[in-house]
């Protein structure tokens, strides 16, 4: 069902991005801040724990639970926010999700033992989960059809930019005060994301209501604080325009499951997961893994990082220039096949003792570039472009039901992984890593719908169908 003016000459789902205006781009932005924030949040506590380790002594279980104490408050977030946004707006809530992220990100640079690190970070995880489920929504609602996955893997390149940033900044806090003062190291790193957070939210002031999810409301004769039509105005230069809103109908938990959509909102439910699994396993280790694959000091490992997200930042960028010409399945497949291959292939130089040699740097570098730039051109980008899949009434709920999942797979990781470097080393991360991503390629061939150019009401048609994956056909 269209939103907007109806027989209007000008469809807004068909314009071009550089045809929309400034404003546009302002909600863009602040949605992809989002991912920045979660990004600078998994690398700075990563980077943190280095220094935590040996000051608190902690064990390795105590080690993964307070990598993975984050993502248990994401998963409860994502639930509590998806939800409320679908009958009460977008707007007000991605404002002040992020208000957890300040208060709780401050707090943490005061904590002095284990469990009150370990409930402030998941305190702080609400405000992020919030945002799994809003930031991504915001875009997949506001950009036009025919351009949404260069929008939303644009978006995605945050996480990349995030990452590089939270490594620069432990790096330039190690180099300051790592050897003199570890404990002042570590609080300066996790109390810094209070400033990303108190940021964004002032940038969120300006931004209006998502226009499909309010034309939707207008459909059902619901009252909204701004007309669809205004903010289609406002990105367009004034112009009115007709755009596809979706079916109108009160959102319930039940259309995720109507019709053959069940087996897209289950398809989801495993991928995340399992993708987190090989995504946070390498994000939040990484400079533990380089540390110990060969690289000395802790400086060296944070600079390793950054350098190797940097490169790889491309791979979100390659993402949002063919997004929308190769289409979401077959980036999503070919980068986790590669990315599987590589871990392995790390696994065979490392049962062959090289990175006991003066090929470990080198060795290092080219293999997590290699992993990091697929990541970002494959899996990486879909965890943001599946908010185009549900249907707008539930999309906040579907995307974050299916963050919610997507966490017990980061937690897992989180926590597991120095448990398994423990007990059997680095050949186990390179297994449980390539394991997990091999099989993230081949349940997005079954299954992976394939969305690119669809408007929300024919993408809902078609997973209602069950022409997904091998079943389009």
């Amino acid at each position: 069902m269209s939103g907007g003016i109806e027989g209007n000459s000008i469809n807004f789902d068909d314009m071009p991005l550089r045809r929309l205006g400034r404003y546009f781009w302002l909600a863009w932005f602040t949605a992809s801040m989002g991912q920045f924030v979660d990004a600078y949040d998994t690398l700075i506590i990563g980077a943190a724990l280095i220094y935590l380790m040996p000051l608190w002594k902690l064990t390795p279980v105590e080690t993964g639970l307070l990598a993975a104490s984050a993502f248990i408050g994401v998963a409860l977030g994502a639930i509590i926010f998806g939800p409320i946004a679908d009958r009460m707006g977008r707007r007000l809530l991605y404002i002040y999700d992020l208000v957890f992220f300040v208060i709780f990100g401050a707090l943490s640079a005061f904590v002095t033992n284990f469990w009150e690190l370990f409930i402030v970070r998941l305190l702080l995880g609400i405000g992020i989960g919030g945002d799994y489920s809003l930031s991504p929504t915001m875009v997949a609602e506001y950009a036009p059809a025919k351009r949404r996955g260069f929008a939303l893997a644009s978006m995605n390149s945050f996480w990349g930019i995030g990452s590089v940033v939270g490594f620069l900044s432990a790096y330039g806090m190690a180099v300051a005060w790592g050897s003199i003062n570890p404990d002042l190291t570590w609080r300066f790193m996790l109390g810094s994301e209070a400033i990303w957070g108190l940021v964004i939210i002032l940038l969120r002031m300006g931004i209006l209501e998502s226009p499909r999810w309010a034309a939707l409301q207008e459909q059902l004769g619901r009252k909204v604080k701004e007309r669809s039509t205004d903010v289609i105005k406002k990105m367009t230069g004034g112009k009115e325009a007709s755009f596809d809103s979706g079916i109108a109908k009160k959102p319930s938990i039940k259309d995720l499951f109507a019709g053959k959509m069940w087996i897209t909102t289950i398809f989801l439910w495993v991928w995340w997961p399992v993708a987190d699994i090989a995504f946070y396993g390498s994000n939040m280790y990484t400079p533990y893994i380089t540390k110990g694959l060969g690289v000395t000091t802790p400086q060296m490992s944070f600079l390793a990082s950054a350098l190797y997200w940097a490169i790889a930042l491309l791979g979100y960028y390659t993402t949002a220039v063919t997004y929308d010409m190769l289409g979401r399945r077959f980036v999503t497949i070919l980068g986790s096949t590669i990315m599987g291959i590589d871990m392995f292939v790390g696994l065979a130089l490392y049962k062959l003792g090289l990175f006991s040699t003066s090929l470990a740097f080198p060795l290092v570098m080219t293999l997590f570039t290699i992993y990091y730039y697929f990541m970002n051109f494959g899996p990486g980008p879909w965890t943001v472009a599946m908010a185009e899949i549900w249907p707008t009434r539930v999309r906040a709920t579907g995307q974050g039901l299916a963050a919610m999942f997507s966490r017990f797979g980061a937690a897992f990781a989180s926590f597991y992984m120095p448990i398994l470097i423990h007990q059997i080393g680095y050949d186990g991360a390179f297994i449980l890593l390539g394991g997990a991503i091999l099989f993230v390629a081949l349940w997005s061939y079954l299954f992976m719908p394939e969305t690119k150019g669809l408007t929300p009401s024919q993408i809902e048609q078609m997973v209602l169908e069950g022409r997904v994956g091998i079943f389009s056909r």
